[in-house]
């Protein structure tokens, strides 16, 4: 029984679209014709034709902990019988798990696109996004571009809060703090120079260069997790295309 429930899990693990079914079976003949409408292709165990079927059932059964038949799995994910995969069609689940769509958008074969997943903006939403498509095995790239200011001004991966928000804002408000703080240590027994200065562009300096740590630990974050990162903008032509424009700058 143990070497059976192996080969399942192993079956499971190993299949992206997996349904334990019996050929007789009128709602295991309608889960597969939900797969054929789809044009998604899948891998059928037909237990009444194995010499072990009924240990093979009662294996399934252990593993997935259910036992009435179909069996639907996706990339390793227990979907349920008929009713669950119908359900889970309907609201969109299904096609999340095999990176489709149920409504409206593209089903089946996605090769045709260049990504799975395209996100526009390299903000910290952005980023955890992208790598957690990335995980599962997605095809991702991230698109994100910061039009210069005035003055020439831009900035990397990570958005407005690690760039010019949250993070500079918190290094420049402890560093007013360690100012008041040298202040106040004379009287906790600190002997203090009376003479202490500030220099506002080493302050600059630290914060900036800390702020480029970051957005380089970004872009290597992506590059761990195979994720293109194109610094351009993004454009949406319908919803399956979106053009992009790499801006380059001269001098």
């Amino acid at each position: 029984m143990a070497d059976l429930k192996d080969e399942v899990t192993s079956l499971i693990g190993a299949t992206r679209v997996l349904i334990f079914s019996e050929s007789w079976c009128d709602r295991c003949k309608k889960v597969k014709e939900l797969f054929e409408s789809l044009n998604i292709e899948y891998k059928a165990v037909e237990l009444d034709q194995m010499e072990n079927g009924a240990a093979f059932h009662d294996a399934v059964a252990d593993v997935v902990k259910q036992r009435p038949l179909p069996v639907v799995c996706v990339l390793g994910n227990v979907v349920g019988g008929l009713d669950e995969t119908l359900a889970a069609h309907a609201d969109g689940r299904l096609g999340a798990l095999l990176g489709t769509f149920s409504q409206n958008g593209p089903v089946g074969d996605t090769s045709v696109y260049d990504y799975d997943l395209l996100v526009v903006g390299g903000g910290s939403g952005g980023l955890a996004c992208s790598k957690a498509a990335a995980g599962f095995g997605k095809r991702v790239a991230v698109l994100d571009f910061v039009k210069p200011s005035p003055q020439g001004t831009s900035w990397g991966l990570g958005g407005t809060c690690v760039n010019v928000g949250c993070i500079p804002k918190k290094l420049m408000h402890q560093a007013s703090l360690l100012g008041r703080s040298i202040q106040d240590a004379k009287a906790f027994g600190w002997q203090v120079s009376e003479d202490v200065q500030h220099k506002w562009d080493v302050l600059v300096e630290a914060v900036q260069n800390h702020v480029k740590s970051l957005n380089w630990g970004y872009r290597v974050s992506l590059q761990d997790k195979d994720v293109k990162y194109l610094n351009a903008f993004g454009e949406f032509v319908d919803q399956h295309t979106v053009k992009v424009c790499i801006v380059y700058h001269m001098g």
